[in-house]
């Protein structure tokens, strides 16, 4: 997942490794994604994904990511990813 977030993405306003790290601990995982909304204004982008099962949390079923892209070059890149759970 790395290749698609920017050097210097945030998440809910801190650094993106956090997510890099949480992932690489949890494992291999099952949980599934869809996007639900995709707005593209020229170079700019905001998706929305439902997370489910994400890594088998019990305490939360779905994940809801709000994800700000912005194209580069020849490629879209994850700039912020904010996330709640509900």
């Amino acid at each position: 997942m790395k290749p698609a977030f920017h050097k210097n993405a945030t998440i809910n306003g801190s650094s993106i490794q956090t997510l890099f790290e949480g992932v690489d601990q949890a494992g291999a995982s099952n949980t599934t994604g869809r996007i639900d909304i995709l707005d593209v204004v020229n170079d700019i982008a905001v998706i929305r994904v439902t997370m489910e099962d994400y890594f088998g949390d019990n305490f939360v079923d779905n994940f809801v990511d709000f994800h700000m892209l912005r194209k580069e070059e020849d490629c879209w890149k994850i700039v912020a990813k904010i996330f709640t759970g509900f």
